[in-house]
């Protein structure tokens, strides 16, 4: 009987700790980290950094940023809040077939900034980036070409502003509002 009562006693300790751990697990960084030879499954700091902008985008926090640590492919992503992917001066390369590069569907007053990414379609591809809902996006300093549309802007509110600001390459603007 004495193992028992132990038991009975430790148990409301066990659940604290065990409703404290989820909350925990799901924070997510101001500022997360992207790598050419970092992992998905990793926090996307700067010591354990994501694969991936899709893997760093979920552990980021809304208007969080989301840089570079060295030249990689980082693969296509959606963006549904503020949020700023730097590419801090590396071939930070978003490399695509038959789709989109970036989707762009945030809140009607998030901001989206994209800086410094190179996004190849590799002539099959559809849009490079394609805006859909926000309030300002920033598209400063990319390369984008070998898509059908360098961006397409098809927001149905009338509050998107996009500004782009020293881009290189075939940048063809659709307007399908």
């Amino acid at each position: 009987m004495t193992a028992f009562r132990r038991l009975l006693s430790a148990l409301p300790l066990c659940a604290l700790v065990a409703l404290a751990l989820p909350g925990s697990a799901l924070a997510q960084a101001t500022r997360t980290w992207v790598s050419g030879v970092g992992d998905d499954a990793n926090p996307c700091s700067r010591t354990a950094p994501c694969k991936t902008f899709a893997g760093a985008i979920s552990k980021t926090a809304a208007s969080g940023e989301i840089n570079v640590l060295d030249p990689g492919g980082f693969g296509g992503v959606t963006i549904t809040k503020s949020i700023t992917i730097n590419g801090g001066g590396f071939i930070a390369g978003v490399l695509v077939s038959g789709t989109n590069a970036i989707i762009i569907n945030a809140g009607i007053n998030d901001k989206v900034t994209l800086k410094g990414l190179d996004m190849n379609g590799l002539g099959t591809g559809l849009v490079g980036i394609k805006v859909l809902a926000g309030k300002k996006i920033t598209i400063e300093d990319n390369e984008i070409y070998g898509f059908q549309d360098g961006v397409s802007v098809q927001s149905s509110t009338n509050n998107t502003q996009v500004v782009l600001t020293d881009n290189e390459g075939v940048i063809q603007i659709s307007d399908a509002v």
